[in-house]
């Protein structure tokens, strides 16, 4: 019997059939129309098990960046009322409080945008994914420190298996981000919904440090709370106390960066691709009809290991210079592991 998981994976695989059907001359060709499921491990959902309200947000999240894509690319004079006010409430007052206990199927949700860049929205939930199942290697109480490290190896391996579809673990300049044409438009058109969208990306990461920083289940606890609280009061003041610049992994996950660099620059490239999608989506200069053709042309950038590469050192000296407490503040956790 299938999961949750394999059985929105097999149905979101069926909709990238017949979306990129509609596209002749795409990179259907190179994209390998397969189910996205988990890897087999004797730790999977082991964090859903000890933190469903903290994994039941993860699904809401999933919710908030699938219905941004599809209001952007519906929408696309949406005046800032629509993401700002209207969508904004709904997810901080009502979502985020009582998130779905199951993951979204994000072809239900956004259904245009996903026809519009199926390819994109693979790379997405395949990243979503590895998220997830190094959530659950760290929350297994039955292994220890080298067996986790061994599983996220692992993990890894299997992430970078689909090569058609996997963020470059080498980490990118700023520029690829922040120095296109494109570029800044969504943040300027809608600052708080953009807001929103970073914190998602702070308690993604700081979770992380919760969990490593953890000697003991009790403590483990205590940690994921703390992060959790935090995150709550970022949304319960915003906009004020929302991340004013995007959170990066080596300055707000730093025990995370230290022990996982791949998995870090993956993730922080990542979400770099996550404002570049909203930017071209957002940006009028970017005729509607160019539109899928600038957001693949970006992702095959985010999915090189040859564009806008800097050092580890360049980008670990990057995210420290743009200050972690304008990405949300680290994370309010104690112990050392």
């Amino acid at each position: 019997m299938l999961s949750k998981f394999s059985r929105s994976a097999v149905a979101a695989s069926a909709l990238f059939v017949c979306a990129v059907g509609a596209f002749p001359g795409n990179a259907a060709a190179q994209l390998q129309p397969n189910p996205q499921t988990y890897l087999a491990a004797s730790h999977n959902w082991a964090f859903r098990d000890r933190f469903p309200k903290v994994d039941a947000l993860f699904n809401a999240f999933d919710y908030g960046h699938a219905i941004l894509y599809e209001t952007l690319w519906r929408q696309p004079n949406a005046p800032t009322s629509v993401l700002d006010t209207t969508r904004f409430q709904f997810i901080t007052r009502k979502l985020l409080r009582n998130p779905p206990n199951i993951p979204l199927d994000e072809s239900a949700i956004g259904p245009n945008w996903v026809k519009l860049a199926p390819e994109v929205a693979q790379m997405f939930e395949w990243a979503h994914l590895f998220h997830r199942q190094v959530y659950d290697v760290w929350s297994d109480d039955r292994l220890n420190p080298a067996q986790k490290d061994a599983q996220v190896a692992r993990l890894m391996r299997y992430y970078k298996s689909r090569d058609d579809i996997a963020f470059s673990s080498k980490p990118k300049s700023m520029g690829l981000m922040e120095g296109q044409p494109y570029s800044l438009a969504f943040r300027k058109r809608f600052p708080q919904f953009n807001g929103l969208i970073w914190s998602y990306h702070w308690l993604q990461m700081t979770l992380y440090e919760a969990l490593l920083a953890s000697t003991t289940p009790a403590e483990r606890k205590a940690n994921v709370s703390a992060v959790v609280g935090r995150f709550w009061s970022l949304i319960d003041s915003a906009p004020t106390s929302l991340p004013s610049v995007m959170p990066q992994s080596a300055a707000i996950a730093p025990r995370f960066t230290a022990r996982y660099p791949e998995a870090a620059i993956i993730f922080d490239n990542l979400h770099s691709l996550h404002d570049v999608v909203s930017d071209i989506l957002a940006n009028p200069a970017i005729p509607r009809g160019a539109k899928r053709r600038t957001i693949l042309e970006a992702a095959a950038r985010y999915r090189d290991s040859t564009t806008a590469i800097t050092t580890v050192e360049e980008w670990k000296s990057m995210a420290g210079s743009m200050g972690v407490a304008n990405m949300g503040g680290p994370a309010p956790i104690t112990g050392g592991n």
